[in-house]
């Protein structure tokens, strides 16, 4: 059974607290993760598209599990205002259930992301990557750890309720050792290999413009995106992972647990405008949209997206050599 306790700290006072604070958040989340989606059926529709498929897919995957999350943000903030779960057990565990599924898949979606130019890259298995049955085994990929998780709670042949009966709070992590598990694995693995990712790719890259006697200078900035990337990834993520694998009973601890691991559904849209140059771009032209400066703004960015191609191209070609 899960239980909690009231103590350290005033709860009803902090519970509206919390309620606020989400309150607050909930607006830039769904403001930057649909703009995020715009400028991705934006850049699809256009005709000088240069996202790949496996990309957009990843993109429109991320941004949807944290669209989908954020919509259960009302049911928190719901019961965070009145001090109380007043939707049921059944309920409580849907809402913890969909909110760990999209979390994940929205951290594994970016990832795959970075995987894709590792293979390409540093491996150079372009064709896989493009794969259309790779792509789709990548997408289902996600709802692995939840068919784990429901196999090892079968197994045990015990299920565990998120819901505190006697003070009616609803958590994902109290007294669930699977979800910690699932966690630990993240932090401890998935995380740290991103990080390899980026320095594996930025060392080939750096060595091929080494043998071709090339400027380093995109490579010195490519160099400060990876490190900014993974700046906000640890910090969006590692904060939470800590609170999730730590043992609490309290109420207000519980609340900042469930806090920190929201987090990543407003870092994440930050994530892939780093990562994309096209998305980036296409968000500056939604951004600066009016009648006059669209062919002006489309040109600029036509522009530098073909140089910018153009070493591509070479990198690449001279990597795989």
């Amino acid at each position: 059974m899960n239980e909690t306790s009231s103590s350290p700290c005033t709860v009803s006072n902090y519970l509206s607290l919390c309620a606020s604070s989400k309150l607050l958040l909930l607006v830039p989340g769904f403001g930057l993760n649909i703009f995020i989606l715009l400028s991705l059926v934006s850049s699809l529709l256009g005709r000088r598209s240069k996202i790949k498929k496996n990309v957009a897919m990843f993109i429109l995957g991320s941004t949807s599990c944290n669209l989908v999350n954020l919509s259960l943000w009302p049911l928190t903030i719901h019961w965070q205002h009145h001090g109380r779960w007043l939707l049921g057990a059944r309920m409580c565990d849907v809402m913890v259930g969909a909110k760990h599924l999209t979390s994940s898949a929205s951290f594994q979606y970016i990832s795959f992301i970075t995987f894709s130019i590792y293979l390409t890259v540093v491996c150079g298995w372009g064709p896989l990557v493009n794969s259309r049955v790779f792509l789709a085994l990548q997408l289902i990929f996600p709802l692995l750890p939840v068919g784990l998780m429901e196999l090892i709670e079968w197994i045990q042949g015990s299920s565990v309720d998120h819901l505190d009966p006697v003070n009616l709070t609803c958590f994902s992590f109290i007294n669930d050792e699977v979800m910690r598990i699932l966690m630990m694995v993240k932090t401890a693995l998935c995380l740290p290999l991103s990080l390899y990712f980026y320095a594996h790719i930025l060392h080939t890259i750096v060595l091929s413009a080494k043998r071709t006697q090339r400027s380093q200078r995109s490579n010195v900035h490519l160099a400060k995106v990876f490190s900014l990337i993974s700046l906000i990834t640890f910090t969006a993520h590692v904060p939470g992972a800590v609170f999730a694998l730590m043992k609490h009973t309290s109420v207000c601890q519980e609340m900042v647990r469930d806090f920190l691991l929201d987090l990543p559904l407003l870092s994440s849209p930050v994530i892939l405008l780093c990562m994309n140059k096209e998305l980036r771009n296409q968000c500056l032209l939604l951004l600066r949209r009016n009648p006059n400066s669209d062919s002006v703004n489309t040109k600029s960015i036509s522009n530098t997206d073909e140089q910018h191609n153009k070493l591509n191209m070479v990198e690449t070609d001279k990597i795989q050599r």
